[in-house]
């Protein structure tokens, strides 16, 4: 059996238990390892690479930088002031808590900016007499979008641009993605507000759920200071390029620690082991598609539903496999199984690295058809009251808008040529 089918069969039993989901995801990626090193595609060393890898340093970082606006009380002293002046209006409250989920989701990715911006959001609802069942879902949504805007906003942007590095020897710029990532965060908020009284149930606030607190945490002072400064010294560092990214992103850690923001316990705490462990152990699986062949076969699959190899048909089923996969699977994994078949078969349609990336990084953040499909998504399940088919209507309309965006914008930004 040849590396590249077995490399696929791999894949097909990753994927599989994946959606299963009786497994925890760390634990597949793990096997999925296991199996490559096993089975000869990957050798040992190849097969635990992936747990040292640059990408999943900087990864943990973000969250220890995450941890220290969130301690310092930074991102819930901004909710409380942008939604404090939003009113009580339902369409200008829901705007509010995007608007502020998007920009927080840029900073310290989608799950930080929902668990900052959900207790706020549940207070206004109380105080407004709205629904939260209004509010959670745009919430989660915004905030998926907004991640779009930086390379800090989620680990599946620092893939892509790692990606781009293996592929060209150049990274996306720490602000590129908001060349795509504006766009989308306002579609989002549009077709939000436009519709979102139609598409979102009305329900009847739950019970607070077992560890949400809804606080009357926002105070202020020495700290939330200093945990600025270090995210802008970081953010600067990453802007310039002077240093890696997991470089600048271990200084702006170990600056949170030892300027008192951050506790190192807490710093420690904050770091998602689960999700390093789940990239750590799919970063071999996407050597393997790449390099044993199995990538090339999949992208002559997914050429040959693409006329006379048309580079922005392609760009649609790049975008439709993706997000197909996404709602499932976690979006990182997702990213890393997608990555190695869309550079495949741009190169075989004469598509650059670029777009391409920038495309399945999309696709990966349009994550809006099940609550599975992002912990953002899960989070504002219990505190807002969702079923699990509350979240296709609205997400499939936003879905669409994403695809129409993204299709239009990324050739514009990013040619097609290689």
């Amino acid at each position: 059996m040849s590396d590249a089918t077995t490399s696929l069969l791999v894949l097909a039993a990753a994927v599989g238990l994946f959606v299963w989901n009786r497994l925890p995801a760390a634990v597949v990626a793990v096997l999925t390892a296991l199996a490559l090193a096993a089975t000869g595609v990957v050798t040992e060393a190849q097969a635990v690479a992936g747990f040292g890898d640059p990408v999943v340093v900087f990864i943990a970082t973000l969250f220890v930088l995450s941890e220290g606006l969130q301690a310092s009380g930074v991102t819930a002293w901004a909710g409380e002031l942008v939604l404090a002046r939003a009113g009580s209006g339902h369409r200008r409250v829901a705007v509010a808590v995007m608007a502020l989920a998007a920009l927080i989701s840029a900073l310290v990715t989608p799950n930080g900016a929902a668990a900052a911006v959900l207790p706020v959001a549940l207070l206004v609802a109380r105080r407004s007499g709205s629904a939260p069942s209004r509010l959670g879902i745009p919430l989660a949504y915004a905030a998926s979008a907004g991640a779009l805007l930086t390379l800090a906003g989620s680990p599946v942007n620092v893939i892509v641009s790692d990606a781009l590095a293996e592929t060209t020897g150049d990274r996306f710029g720490f602000f590129e993605f908001a060349a795509l990532g504006v766009p989308l965060t306002l579609v989002t908020v549009l077709v939000t507000a436009l519709l979102g009284s139609r598409l979102l149930p009305d329900r009847a606030a739950p019970d607070p759920a077992p560890g949400t607190v809804v606080h009357e945490d926002v105070r202020v002072g020495g700290a939330a200071v200093r945990a600025v400064v270090v995210l802008g010294a970081t953010i600067g560092l990453l802007a310039s390029g002077a240093v890696t990214p997991a470089l600048a992103g271990l200084a702006g850690a170990a600056a949170m620690v030892l300027t008192g923001v951050v506790r190192p316990s807490r710093a420690l705490r904050a770091v998602p082991w689960e999700t390093l462990v789940l990239i750590g152990g799919l970063i071999p699986l996407s050597a393997a598609i790449s390099g044993s062949g199995a990538a090339d076969v999949l992208a002559d699959l997914v050429v040959r539903v693409v006329p006379d190899g048309d580079g922005h048909l392609l760009l649609v089923a790049l975008f439709l496999l993706t997000v197909a996969l996404g709602q499932f699977v976690s979006n990182a994994a997702t990213v890393l199984v997608v990555t190695p078949i869309a550079l495949a078969a741009g190169a075989e349609v004469g598509v650059g690295a670029e777009p391409v990336l920038m495309l399945v990084a999309a696709a990966g953040a349009a994550s809006f058809l099940t609550p599975l499909a992002t912990p953002a998504n899960m989070l504002v399940q219990g505190p807002s009251g969702y079923r699990f088919g509350d979240y296709w209507r609205l997400g499939a309309v936003v879905t669409l808008a994403w695809l129409v965006v993204v299709t239009l914008v990324v050739p514009l930004v990013w040619p097609l040529g290689p």
